[in-house]
C-alpha cells in the first residue's frame, strides 16, 4: 500500500512500467485503479484504518471474557505480528509479480507525489475477515483484540507513511527513522519495513552502504 500526499520527500529513481491487466479483468480493474489513485480513497482510507481498529478493539472489550495478562500477552502478539505482514506484504506482495498490488506500488515509486494507495475498503474487510478466522482457534474476546491490534499497527503504518513523506525532521532519531523508508525508494530491493527495521534485519534485506575503498565512491548493499 502507498498512504502518500503530494510531496517530494522520498522520491526515488523511476521504475519500469507494469504491464497492462488482461481484458477480462478490465471491467474491474479500471474503476478500481481510478478509485486507489484518489485523493478521497487516500484519507478515507487512512479514516477507515483507524475506525476499523477502534472498532475491533472495542468489541473485544465489550465481549469481555479476557483475563488481563493473557489479553496483555494478546496485545503484544498483535504488534509482533503486524510487523511482519507490513514487511511481508510490501516485499512479497506490492514487489512481487501481483498484477493490480505490484501496479499500483509501481506507480508510487514512480510517483511518490501521488495518492496511490488501496482502495479504502479493502483493509478492514481483510481485518474483519481476521478477525473470524481467529475466533475458529480462540475465544472470541482474544480473537477480536487480536485482529484490533493488527489494525491498529495498520493504521499507524499509514499514517507513518504520510508523515515521512510530508514532514523533514529536525530530530536526528526521526531522520534516521524516516531515512530508513526514503532508502528503499532508492534501493527497493532493500528496507521493506516502514514503522520497523526488524525483519529487514533478520531476514537480511536492511540496507547498507559499503565501507569506503581507497578514494573510490562507497557503494550501497543489503546487510546479510
Amino acid at each position: 500500500m502507498s498512504h502518500n500526499p503530494r510531496t517530494a520527500a522520498g522520491a526515488g529513481p523511476a521504475r519500469p512500467p507494469t504491464p497492462p491487466q488482461p481484458r477480462s479483468l478490465a471491467w474491474i480493474a479500471r474503476p478500481l485503479s481510478e478509485l486507489s489513485t484518489s485523493r478521497f480513497n487516500l484519507r478515507a482510507g487512512l479514516t477507515c484504518d483507524s475506525l476499523i481498529s477502534v472498532v475491533l478493539v472495542a468489541a473485544a472489550l465489550w465481549y469481555g471474557q479476557m483475563r488481563t495478562l493473557a489479553a496483555a500477552l494478546t496485545v503484544l502478539l498483535g504488534l509482533f505480528a503486524f510487523t511482519f505482514i507490513e514487511y511481508a506484504a510490501h516485499r512479497w506482495l506490492f514487489h512481487g509479480h501481483t498484477g493490480p498490488f505490484e501496479a499500483g506500488h509501481d506507480n508510487h515509486h514512480r510517483d511518490p507525489l501521488g495518492d496511490d494507495a488501496l482502495p479504502f475498503f479493502l483493509p478492514p474487510i481483510f481485518m474483519c475477515a481476521l478477525a473470524a478466522l481467529f475466533a475458529l482457534t480462540m475465544p472470541g474476546g482474544y480473537a477480536l483484540l487480536l485482529a484490533g491490534i493488527i489494525a491498529a499497527g495498520y493504521a499507524a503504518y499509514g499514517l507513518s507513511h504520510v508523515v515521512i513523506h510530508m514532514r523533514r525532521f529536525k530530530s536526528p532519531w526521526m531522520r534516521r527513522w524516516a531515512g530508513f523508508h526514503n532508502i528503499h525508494h532508492y534501493h527497493p530491493a532493500s528496507n521493506f519495513g516502514v514503522t520497523t527495521g526488524l525483519w529487514d534485519l533478520l531476514l537480511g534485506t536492511r540496507y547498507r552502504r559499503a565501507p569506503r575503498t581507497g578514494g573510490g565512491a562507497s557503494m550501497g548493499k543489503k546487510a546479510f
